[in-house]
């Protein structure tokens, strides 16, 4: 079934366009169409990291107690200290 009243995406929050279109396809709205627009990311760079045991035993219990994956956690630690780094220039 098609609707034609889209709401207006402009006023909602991330989290609420978030909300929205994970209850919703494009396809159940009029006007819908297929865009010729790509999404790409920005490149990154493989590091490596050697790290003591205890420190990775530290990672690893937080990434257990927190949900988040071990790379994912010490990359977003990396990415708040860079913050803090950027902010006192």
């Amino acid at each position: 079934m098609v609707k034609s009243d889209l709401p207006d995406l402009t006023k909602m929050s991330d989290r609420e366009l978030e909300g929205f279109w994970e209850k919703h396809e494009p396809e159940e709205f009029e006007g819908w169409k297929e865009s010729d627009l790509i999404f790409t990311r920005p490149p990154k760079k493989l590091i490596q990291l050697r790290l003591d045991l205890t420190d990775l035993r530290i990672i690893d219990k937080e990434s257990k107690k927190t949900g988040i994956d071990r790379a994912q956690l010490v990359r977003s630690w990396v990415k708040d200290k860079i913050r803090v780094i950027e902010e006192g220039c």
